[in-house]
């Protein structure tokens, strides 16, 4: 990942000195703009829209900077100009202490499931060499993908357009249309592929393909599955980092 930008800091140099010096007016509200994108959503992508393009080369000029002054929370900002996304992640070192990891977010047990899948369906597309900037399936896909883990029946669209929602709040995935419209496809963003490594995926599959098999007489609609309660008790263990702060 290239971390690096222009206007790097120097040792002796402040923060607040870099900041008087370095930035205008306009620059100090775009930086708090982009700071708090972050802390809300984790990833800016590049190739959304013309504001989050904005955004995503706002950062990485000024990545040293970004990553100097998040990192007072314990975080550092990651660009990776390829794939045109920038995250907000931990600072993994042995100086920093595993309970200040507070940007990670437990996804229910099904969420873990499709965003799997759509992970998944990003990895393959793009080993298949798909030169999409931004990648877009039907759900269709997502149903042949999850029948992998033995669902066999389509989703209730009221849950199913809550998850997505919920991908959608930290720049996962974008979506067109309406569950149920002719025309409805999910676009997945670049970021799918920091969300996951792939030895978090093949850790969660297994233990996925495990607990998650029913025989298919008793598969009903997750809404009405024990299987898919959405009570604390079964949230799954596995982790994704993503950031909970506050709505704007």
């Amino acid at each position: 990942l290239n971390t690096g930008g222009q206007g790097k800091m120097t040792n002796n140099e402040s923060i607040n000195e870099y900041w008087n010096s370095e930035f205008t007016s306009s620059d100090k509200l775009f930086f708090q703009k982009c700071a708090r994108i972050l802390l809300k959503k984790t990833f800016i992508v590049r190739d959304k829209d013309v504001e989050n393009r904005k955004m995503f080369y706002f950062v990485s000029k000024n990545s040293d900077f970004f990553s100097q002054y998040f990192s007072f929370m314990g975080f550092e900002v990651l660009v990776q100009k390829d794939s045109g996304v920038v995250m907000l992640s931990n600072i993994v070192n042995e100086n920093i202490s595993a309970s200040v990891a507070v940007n990670r977010f437990r996804f229910k047990k099904i969420e873990s499931i499709i965003l799997c899948c759509l992970w998944t369906l990003l990895s393959d597309r793009l080993h298949r060499g798909s030169l999409d900037k931004l990648i877009k399936i039907t759900l269709s896909d997502l149903n042949i993908e999850l029948e992998k883990y033995d669902y066999k029946k389509p989703f209730d669209k009221g849950p199913l357009n809550d998850i997505l929602k919920l991908f959608c709040k930290f720049n996962l995935i974008g979506t067109i249309g309406e569950i149920g419209d002719e025309d409805f496809a999910i676009i997945l963003y670049p970021s799918l592929q920091f969300a996951l490594n792939e030895s978090e995926f093949v850790s969660f599959v297994k233990d996925a393909e495990k607990r998650m098999k029913v025989n298919e007489e008793d598969t009903t609609a997750f809404e009405e599955s024990e299987d898919f309660d959405t009570t604390d008790s079964e949230i799954d263990p596995f982790d994704l980092e993503i950031d909970m702060g506050d709505e704007e």
